[in-house]
């Protein structure tokens, strides 16, 4: 991946999170996936690292996804 396929997925992820947190309370695995992007993990990491933490991110959205789907 390379770094703008990064910067772009990274506010697909962003825009993600706030219309996950609009339509509803987002739980923890939104919390921390939402910190991932928006902290110093963030900003210290290289380009292969933040890569890492896309993957980290897209998972939990997925758990996420998963979990509320299960609810309903």
């Amino acid at each position: 991946m390379d770094e703008r396929e990064i910067v772009a997925l990274r506010d697909e992820y962003l825009a993600q999170l706030g219309r996950i947190d609009e339509r509803d309370a987002s739980g923890p695995l939104v919390a921390k996936a939402t910190e991932l992007l928006r902290s110093r993990y963030w900003a210290k990491a290289s380009w292969r690292e933040r890569g890492k933490i896309l993957d980290t991110v897209g998972w939990l959205l997925r758990a996420h996804e998963s979990r509320t789907a299960r609810l309903h």
